[in-house]
């Protein structure tokens, strides 16, 4: 498929698209338990949201079929001015490598600088993320660290083992085999 055949539109994916995309582009998804409120609650908060779709599914080019699931989605969260967070950026599996994800960034970086010129926009990347950013003017904020604070991610069992055992091989010595 060719860009052509994909169309973004400014909106929210519904819930469950919201949920079922970010699972299957390898991100974490909301857990059921948000589902019904938090999630509906996110989504509505946006700033603002850009989705993609296929446009053979589409009614018209600005509606997308009844049951039509986005194929890629980007958010920007905040305060509409100072500081807005870009969350969710995320592309089908089968859909990726078509452009999607330039196209969402273009839209997100294009609406923060009409309807929010002064904002500080920051962002959390993975790998991948941490190439492909910079493209869109996105700067390392070394010697600054990320960080984040997620109950139920931190209070979960296998977090805090991988937690535990990446501190116990930072504190080893390089030549160390212990």
């Amino acid at each position: 498929m060719t860009a052509e055949q994909y169309v973004v539109l400014q909106g929210l994916p519904s819930p469950q698209g919201y949920h079922d995309l970010r699972k299957l582009a390898d991100l974490t998804p909301p857990p059921p338990e948000a589902m019904a409120e938090a999630v509906p609650k996110s989504l509505q908060n946006s700033f603002t949201c850009f989705v993609a779709y296929e446009r053979k599914h589409m009614i018209d080019e600005q509606t997308p079929g009844p049951k039509q699931a986005a194929v890629a989605m980007g958010r920007l969260l905040g305060d509409g001015a100072l500081f807005l967070q870009l969350v969710d950026m995320a592309v089908h599996p089968d859909h990726q490598s078509k452009g999607l994800g330039k196209r969402i960034m273009e839209s997100l970086v294009a609406y923060a600088d009409e309807h929010a010129p002064h904002a500080y926009v920051s962002l959390v990347a993975d790998p991948l993320g941490q190439r492909i950013y910079p493209k869109y003017g996105f700067e390392d904020v070394k010697p600054g660290i990320g960080m984040f604070r997620c109950l139920r991610i931190q209070g979960d069992p296998e977090f805090k083992k991988a937690r535990e055992e990446k501190q116990a091989a930072a504190m080893r010595a390089p030549g160390d085999s212990a």
